[in-house]
């Protein structure tokens, strides 16, 4: 039986040939111009007459690797004027420098005004003096007050105690209101602010980076004047502090919050000590804070970058991360980093962190990941000096005194890959 196939299959393949041949006709014949008329090289060898078709095919393929090989070059080029325009340099014009005081965080060890008690107790927990109760939350309010986030010893106490308490709230009603009185050879104010760290409430002064931690609002011109800042050429540069009781003294940078794992200083009284800092500051050139976040490779303090914060640090990065891992271990935040979302711990939620303190001192082996300032500065104690007062009126306060070395060197960050240098660059491989 013969089967005969309608007419249009026939003509089916026909039809292909066709189509394909006027789609790759004027293509090979536009392509054949090309390479006659173009003045770049190797394409004239192309299609020149008496080649041979092996000479054809290996100028064809030594001109796709010229090809790839500068669109690569200018790719490379273009990558970099995305991501990598600058670099950090090492600055030694230091003749013309002006340099910043170091910022200061004090921290009382007593952190509890006797005085204030019986309202503090009776707002929170509704106990009177008179109540059999009264002593034990007397305790967990010292307890609250007293604590850092790596000495939670006091909540032992209270480790089956589920109700909420509003520790931030104790923590700032508690607290004594003392008088810190400050110097400087700038002969600007320093006030102080009171803070939440993980150290409990403390105070700071010469700190742009309150914002987030501040305790209350602050006064818009309250860090006006700050930080405050030396020549190179002044004879001194200088900062004294006069405290009314004994406490810890953290230095940072002006830019930055304090750092609990960093070192401290104890201050008590009848102690007058004198130490002599020498600093390393990170600067940025001309042009640096017009780009990107992600292209100079830094940020700046008014450029926040977790959801919530109104500035941008080292150790504000590094908290978010302490209060991530505090959530991970116990489902709770510490009143420490009031700031963040999350269930608000209980004293039994504290004495849970308690447990997992050496955890948290290591952040449980964890890289936090945070991206580098552009203003910054870092601070190392070169002498110290200390003199006991024992009699009256001097041993009723202490002092410390914080002297700057001017420095001779610093970095600063430059871009050195201007746009200009992507069209050259780019030019000359392609040429």
């Amino acid at each position: 039986m013969n089967t005969r196939y309608p007419p249009h299959h026939e003509n089916q393949p026909k039809m292909k040939t066709k189509c394909m041949s006027s789609v790759t006709k004027p293509i090979i014949s536009f392509s054949r111009d090309f390479c006659k008329e173009t003045s770049m090289h190797g394409f004239i060898h192309i299609t020149a007459p008496r080649r041979h078709w092996v000479e054809r095919l290996l100028w064809i393929v030594v001109t796709a690797l010229c090809v790839w090989g500068a669109l690569d070059v200018a790719l490379g080029q273009l990558q970099r004027y995305n991501e990598s325009p600058t670099v950090v340099t090492l600055e030694k014009d230091f003749r013309s420098w002006d340099f910043y005081l170091p910022a200061l965080t004090l921290c009382f060890n007593n952190r509890v005004d006797n005085k204030k008690l019986p309202a503090v107790v009776k707002k929170y927990f509704e106990v009177d003096p008179s109540d059999d109760q009264y002593q034990y939350y007397v305790r967990l309010v010292k307890a609250i007050a007293n604590s850092d986030i790596l000495h939670l010893e006091g909540f032992q106490e209270f480790g089956d105690l589920e109700t909420s308490v509003d520790m931030f709230g104790v923590a700032v009603d508690i607290m004594p209101d003392y008088v810190i009185k400050t110097k400087s050879s700038d002969d600007i104010s320093y006030p102080w602010i009171p803070v939440m760290t993980e150290a409990g409430v403390c105070h700071t002064t010469n700190c742009l980076a309150v914002a987030d931690v501040a305790v209350g609002p602050v006064r818009p011109n309250a860090t006006a004047d700050w930080p405050g800042s030396c020549a190179y050429a002044s004879l001194s540069c200088f900062i004294i502090t006069d405290i009314p009781a004994n406490g810890r003294f953290y230095i940072h940078s002006p830019y930055d919050v304090m750092d609990l794992s960093v070192g401290w200083t104890d201050i008590r009284l009848t102690l007058v000590r004198t130490t002599e800092l020498s600093v390393m500051e990170s600067r940025c050139g001309a042009g640096v804070k017009d780009l990107s976040p992600s292209r100079r490779g830094c940020s700046y303090m008014d450029e926040p970058r977790l959801s919530g914060r109104k500035v941008h640090s080292t150790n504000t990065c590094r908290l978010a991360c302490s209060s991530q891992l505090a959530k991970d271990l116990c489902n709770c935040v510490p009143f420490y980093y009031f700031y963040d979302d999350g269930p608000p711990c209980t004293p039994k939620g504290m004495w849970c962190l308690a447990k997992n303190a050496h955890i948290l001192l290591k952040n449980d082996e964890r890289k936090c990941a945070c991206v580098p300032q552009c203003m910054d500065s870092s601070y190392k104690e070169m002498t110290i000096e200390e003199q006991v007062w024992k009699n009256p009126p001097f041993n009723q306060h202490g002092s410390i005194k914080y002297s700057v070395q001017a420095p001779q060197t610093r970095y600063t960050r430059e871009i050195v890959f201007h746009f200009q240098d992507l069209v050259g660059k780019t030019g000359w491989s392609v040429s």
